[in-house]
């Protein structure tokens, strides 16, 4: 009994973490979607990070002559190909924290799904938890 309860004590902690960075995540990308400043944006090269997945970097104006970059998520294959026009929308007033637009988008819907899955279990580890007390 003393075995599950810490099994289901370190659950609840390492969902936790989890849940908490997902959540943050999730407030970031919805922040962004809907009161972001939407500016166009071109693709200038790709990236390749380890284990075979490729990304690309995109620069856009913030206003000013201020040209900035963002790097996209990793992909299996590259989202967008150089030279390509793509949405960027960044925080008003702090254009530095930026997305592609369709990785915003996405990333709302992962992360409402992988929130509600990771709640779910939380919940199972805490009930379990308390039963086992």
């Amino acid at each position: 009994m003393l075995a599950i309860g810490i099994f289901l004590a370190v659950m609840v902690c390492g969902w936790s973490l989890v849940l908490g960075t997902n959540l943050y995540a999730l407030r970031k990308a919805r922040r962004l979607e809907s009161a972001g400043t939407r500016v166009e944006g071109e693709c200038v090269s790709h990236y390749w990070p380890s284990g075979g997945y490729v990304g690309v970097v995109c620069t856009y104006s913030a206003g000013a002559g201020q040209e900035l970059t963002v790097r996209s998520s990793r992909y299996s294959v590259p989202p967008v190909e150089v030279g390509d026009v793509v949405k960027v929308v960044h925080e008003p007033g702090r254009p530095e924290r930026a997305m592609l637009l369709f990785e915003a988008t996405r990333r709302v819907g992962y992360d409402t799904a992988l929130t509600a899955v990771m709640g779910a279990v939380w919940a199972a580890a805490v009930t379990g938890l308390l039963f086992t007390l």
